[in-house]
Order: structure tokens, then sequence, then C-alpha cells
């Protein structure tokens, strides 16, 4: 299963983004249980940050509009929820990687990504998780450009055979 970074959810809901289609594309098919993804209440909060507000986004929603955008991804996916484990993991991940100021935002989603036994993320914003090794970090064109099977990703391409079929 992989985490939807929230810039995602918001180039899917922006169709004046140039990452609009991929971004659409992925969420669909996540909507649609084609591609196995989960939210965690941060990315739905952090979306709705960016789709209201008017210096992150030309054509920005009102914040009924923005919630109600965000409904269909928060009602289909499973929203992991934030616990105690994923604060444990905040300390341990800041003694690895300090941060600080706006970074620890990415730290909070990796610290909720470890506690839920996540370890993919789908984002734009590729070198906010570097230095996080046990990561795959893709945008969606990647991710779309892989075939799913089971609980990991398997690439297809020149070099990599497919899976086989199981009869």
């Amino acid at each position: 299963m992989i985490l939807l970074d929230p810039n995602v959810l918001v180039y899917a809901l922006n169709e004046d983004a140039p990452q609009h289609e991929a971004s659409r594309s992925l969420v669909e098919r996540a909507l649609a249980g084609r591609v196995p993804a989960a939210l965690v209440p941060q990315v739905l909060v952090e979306a709705f940050a960016i789709l209201t507000d008017p210096r992150r986004i030309e054509r920005p929603l009102g914040p009924s509009e923005a919630w109600a955008a965000l409904t269909p991804a928060r009602l289909a996916l499973p929203v992991l929820p934030l616990d105690g484990r994923a604060l444990e993991e905040v300390a341990d991940l800041l003694v690895e990687r300090p941060t600080a100021g706006q970074g620890v935002f990415d730290v909070l989603l990796v610290a909720q990504m470890r506690a839920h036994g996540l370890a993919a993320v789908c984002t734009y914003n590729v070198q906010d998780f570097e230095g996080f090794a046990e990561l795959l970090v893709e945008p969606p064109e990647r991710v779309l450009a892989r075939r799913w099977a089971g609980r990991g990703l398997r690439a297809r391409g020149p070099g990599r055979p497919a899976p086989p079929r199981r009869a």
C-alpha cells in the first residue's frame, strides 16, 4: 500500500496544474481500488490548507467546497489514525534525521507510515523524503508505470519479466 502525499490530492483536483492528469489518473485508480493507497489525517488537512490558500493555488476553493472535494478520497481510501506509535516514531526520526521548521511535517508523515507498516509514498516532492532510505518515494507518473502485485511494487519493463501467473 502507498501513502498519497497532499500534493497528489491537490494536483488531482487542480485542473490548472501541469501535474493534474497524472495525479487525477492515479487518484481515480486508487478510489476504484486498482492502486492500493491510503491516507492519514495530516494528508487531508494539508491538502485542505493548500486548496483554500490563495498564496498556494491560483483559484482557491472555499472551505466547504475544499472539504467536499476531498470527501471521495476520505471515504473511499483507508484513513490510518495518528496514534502514540507514530508520535514515538517522530522522536526516533528526529534523532536519525535532525529536522527543524516545516520539515517536521514530512517527518510526521514518515512516522505515520512506519507506524502503519507502509514503505511507499507517492509525491511530487521527492526531495523532501531524501534520507529515509527504507522508503520508496515516487511521483504519480512512476507509480502509474508500475504493476502492483501483492503487497509490494514490481516494476515492469526492459530487463524485468512479468511475474508468473497463478493458475
